[in-house]
This record gives C-alpha cells, sequence and structure tokens, in this order.
C-alpha cells in the first residue's frame, strides 16, 4: 500500500513551483511579445485606418475644387484613383465588422457621384449636397476607426491585467507559499529526527526504558509518515 510520507510531500511541494513556472512562462513571454508589437499592430491597422479616412476625405476636396480648374477632368479622375486607393488601403486593415460596413457604404456612395461629377459642369451646384453626404460617411468612418482604437486600447489593457496576475501568482505566490509549507515540513522533520536521535542515544546507554523509547520512535516514525505495516497488506 503506497503511503504518502512526508518526503513524497516535500518532493511534490518542490516540483510545484517550477511546473507552475513552466506552465506560465510561455504566457508571459507572450504577453511581452504582443505588448512588444503593439505599437507596430496599431501603426499598420488603425493609424493605416485613419490615414485612409484622411485622404478620402482631402480627394473629395480636391475634387470638388478640380471642377473649376481649366483641366478638371484630369484632376477629377487623378483624385478618383486616389479615393479609391484609399478605400482599398482601408478594406484591407479594417479590424471590425462596423468598419467594413462603412467602408462597403462609401464605396457603393461614391460611385454614382464620382459619375455625376465627371459629367457636371463647373458651375453646377446639384453635386454639392452629394458630396456633403459622401463626406458625411468618410466622418462616421471615422468614428468608426477612433472606436476600433479604443477597443484596441481596452483589450490590451485587459490583457495586460491578466499577464500582470500570471505573473504575481507564478512568481511570487505560488514560489513563497511553497516556501512556507516546505519551511513548515523541514520543521517538523527536524523535530521528530531530534527525538529520534535523543531516544536512539537513551536506547544505547541501556536497555531501561526501551520499551517507551521505541514506541516514540515507532510513534515519530508514523508522524512522518513511515507507521507500521499493517498485517492485512503483509505478504
Amino acid at each position: 500500500m503506497t503511503r504518502i510520507t512526508i518526503a513524497t510531500k516535500l518532493r511534490l511541494a518542490a516540483a510545484i513551483a517550477p511546473l507552475v513556472l513552466l506552465i506560465a512562462t510561455p504566457l508571459i513571454a507572450g504577453g511581452f511579445y504582443l505588448f512588444g508589437i503593439m505599437p507596430t499592430m496599431l501603426q499598420e491597422n488603425q493609424f493605416a485606418e485613419l490615414r485612409a479616412a484622411d485622404g478620402m476625405e482631402s480627394a473629395l476636396y480636391k475634387m470638388d475644387w478640380g471642377r473649376t480648374q481649366p483641366d478638371g477632368l484630369e484632376i477629377i479622375k487623378g483624385q478618383e484613383r486616389r479615393f479609391v486607393g484609399y478605400v482599398d488601403v482601408a478594406r484591407a486593415h479594417a479590424g471590425t465588422r462596423e468598419q467594413l460596413d462603412k467602408i462597403e457604404q462609401i464605396a457603393q456612395t461614391a460611385n454614382p457621384i464620382f459619375d455625376d461629377l465627371r459629367k457636371a459642369s463647373p458651375g453646377d451646384d446639384s453635386v454639392e449636397p452629394k458630396l456633403r453626404d459622401l463626406q458625411g460617411l468618410i466622418a462616421d468612418l471615422g468614428a468608426a476607426n477612433q472606436g476600433a482604437m479604443a477597443e484596441v486600447i481596452a483589450g490590451a489593457a485587459d490583457r495586460s491585467h491578466k499577464y500582470i496576475a500570471i505573473t504575481l501568482i507564478a512568481g511570487l505566490l505560488v514560489p513563497w507559499v511553497l516556501f512556507f509549507f516546505l519551511y513548515r515540513q523541514a520543521g517538523q522533520v527536524a523535530g521528530a529526527l531530534r527525538e529520534i536521535r535523543a531516544r536512539v542515544e537513551k536506547m544505547a546507554e541501556g536497555a531501561a526504558g526501551q520499551s517507551a523509547d521505541l514506541e516514540a520512535i515507532d510513534r515519530k516514525l508514523a508522524e512522518l509518515g513511515f507507521p507500521k505495516p499493517n498485517p492485512m497488506f503483509a505478504e
């Protein structure tokens, strides 16, 4: 019959700390890696979204201005290409469903407006309300971009709290709890062994009192997880 001795307890306690650290280390390392690349992620995605929205708005202003210029049609076509390029950039870096919906709405609304711009005369103001509506959609995309960035920042803060908790538990709480456990168990072992040694010294001095000393030794060994074998399990 297997018994959990004090030596087994000490070994298990000693193994828990490195086991916890072994499990927690990849998570902690992943957290450091995530926060290391967070600026790059923001720049490649959220900042790209913001720049794309600003580029769309700038292209619209230049289209409206270009209508009054001698080479207005070429200006409008050039800014239309820039606008489409910014739409593609925004679509490629969108991170939420709301952003994608806004971008698709802008793309669908822009095409007929651009057709009207190419056909309208410089003094025709009928396109102005449509341009303002398109600018409103771009402003809505900007708000969605800001919301997505706030969501990313909030998610990063939440993950940082989790990684901090994991680090504190794995690096401080578990080792210290195990240290106090091992310290207490070691004290119990030391006390029991001192008493066993004293009893053995008495037994070495003479036969008198050996029975009581043997009982005391037996009791301490049982406390340490080494009781007398049970006759029922004897071979």
